[in-house]
């Protein structure tokens, strides 16, 4: 048996070696690879060596001041106007003072309606509050502000104003803005009962209310006929300055000339200035409180007439005269103790102007034919206090703008050619006189003290965006229109002395016309 054994062994061995020698591949024995003992733990793994931490700057957490409170804004410091320092410094929410040379007050009130809420992304409560003012007159003036929380102490930025005799419903502070919603005068509502519900916002910028309201586009007036327009190119955005034609016409103006009361008249198209009239001492219808200058006269619309008030001695009769270009002729019209601003209709049929009796406790906005028939007509008169100063305008549309007031200071009101619908549209407690319808009727410009010395503004015809056009560090005042409308003649004390200057209707190309003296311009149509 071990024999075989033995045998068989050799023969498995001469097999394979036979298989090996023929070159078919024997079966790889694999490797065997070391284990572990299983008493054996598997290697550590260690963590990571710690990296000191970088300089990186702990984040700032920026202090939350606590909120404004109601103590600190009833006596805190507001810019306002009426006050003769331009600020008041409330006590317990009030503050007045009194109205030089008269027994009127200037009174400045905390309303108690705040908002509260962050306006300078400092996030702070900040506020926003409601003053009101009161300078002597019927009027209550309402001011919105924003006032910024600087560690508990208030603030205020520069207001902005909401309106006379308003009704304030609401006021927030929504994500960074100012909302206040209020009830104002509407065209038929009197200044009393205010109805026309209004919506404002606005935001702190620079230390000033920027307003964000929403402007709805105004409709394009229809055309008279239909009319199939043509496609014109795109117009590109007009280069500043503005590039403009040459003023044109003539400007007629007032000069005191070796003690004798003059208007002469500059041809612009000529460069030419001769002797118009002669008006001698006319009564400034401003009576020196402001020292705007109502105009003396006024070119008829066509500029074949020129009608002027003209006085022969002091403290006489004041005359409204018509000079004829044509015929050199002038004319009489009508004669009273005091006039100023004589105006001419749309037409050129009537002339409307301001009378007062010799102790000025009458007042009128009159209109009497351009011939002189049919006698005077009072379309206005000063029912209710109010005193008919600073000028007097006539539009396209016949409507009147006058400088009025109840008090020392005028505000612009619009009226009817009937008398009728007497609306504030200035509504501020500066002075706010001499206004002058652009030749469309769509502005007014006008002269006010609200920057704190008399400039030029002017103003959408309904009293709304009301811009300064004049900017100048001296007075500016009594602006006229040129007849296309793209300039103001207005006077100025720019060098020194009064002169008669024009500039664009942005304030711009501004332009000394006169060097000698001179004032009240009154541009031809």
């Amino acid at each position: 048996m071990r024999k075989h054994l033995v045998s068989a062994c050799i023969l498995l061995v001469a097999v394979a070696l036979l298989a090996t020698a023929c070159g078919t591949p024997a079966t790889p024995t694999p490797t065997p690879r070391p284990t572990l003992p299983p008493t054996q733990p598997p290697p550590p793994t260690l963590p990571p060596t710690p990296v000191p931490p970088t300089a990186a700057p702990t984040p700032t957490v920026v202090p939350t001041a606590a909120p404004l409170s109601s103590d600190a804004l009833k006596n805190a410091e507001y810019p306002v106007q009426g006050p003769a320092s331009g600020k008041a410094k409330l006590v317990n929410g009030t503050y007045s003072e009194k109205v030089p040379n008269s027994t009127a007050q200037v009174v400045v009130t905390f309303e108690n309606i705040v908002a509260t809420g962050d306006l300078n992304g400092d996030r702070s409560d900040d506020a926003a509050v409601l003053i009101s003012v009161k300078t002597g007159g019927t009027g209550t003036f309402y001011y919105l502000y924003g006032v910024i929380n600087e560690r508990g102490t208030p603030k205020p930025a520069a207001p902005e104003l909401l309106g006379d005799r308003i009704k304030v419903k609401s006021l927030t502070i929504q994500g960074g803005e100012m909302v206040v919603n209020f009830l104002t005068q509407g065209p038929r509502d009197p200044m009393t009962n205010p109805t026309l519900d209004t919506t404002r916002k606005f935001r702190l910028q620079d230390n000033k209310l920027v307003s964000t309201t929403p402007v709805t586009p105004t409709a394009a007036a229809p055309t008279k006929a239909a009319v199939v327009a043509t496609p014109r190119p795109a117009v590109t955005a007009t280069p500043t300055p503005l590039r403009l034609p040459a003023p044109r016409g003539s400007i007629a103006y007032h000069k005191s000339d070796q003690g004798i009361d003059r208007v002469r008249a500059l041809d612009l198209d000529r460069n030419v200035t001769t002797p118009l009239v002669d008006t001698g001492p006319v009564m400034d219808l401003t009576l020196g409180g402001s020292g705007t200058n109502a105009h003396l006269g006024e070119f008829s619309p066509d500029n074949l007439k020129f009608a002027f008030i003209q006085v022969t001695a002091a403290g006489g009769a004041n005359n409204l005269k018509v000079l004829d270009f044509r015929s050199g002729a002038t004319n009489g019209i009508f004669s009273d103790a005091g006039m100023s601003s004589p105006v001419w209709s749309p037409d050129g049929n009537r002339i409307a102007f301001v009378r007062t009796n010799s102790n000025q406790a009458f007042w009128a906005v009159s209109v009497i034919n351009a011939d002189g028939t049919g006698g005077v007509r009072d379309l206005f008169t000063n029912r209710g206090g109010e005193q008919l100063r600073g000028g007097l305008a006539w539009s396209k549309q016949n409507i009147f703008a006058v400088g009025l007031n109840t008090t020392g200071l005028n505000d612009v009101y619009t009226l009817f050619s009937d008398g009728g619908g007497l609306t504030n549209r200035t509504n501020n407690p500066a002075d706010d006189s001499t206004p002058a319808f652009s030749p469309d009727g769509k502005q007014i410009a006008f002269t006010s003290t609200r920057d704190g010395r008399q400039q030029i503004y002017a103003m959408n015809a309904d009293g709304s965006g009301v811009r300064r056009v004049s900017q100048s560090t001296v007075n500016d005042w009594s602006p006229s229109w040129s007849p296309d409308g793209n300039w103001i003649a207005f006077t100025s004390t720019r060098n020194n002395s009064t002169d008669i200057y024009i500039m664009d209707t942005r304030g711009g190309n501004v332009k000394q016309m006169t060097t000698g003296g001179g004032d009240r311009p009154m541009w031809s149509r």
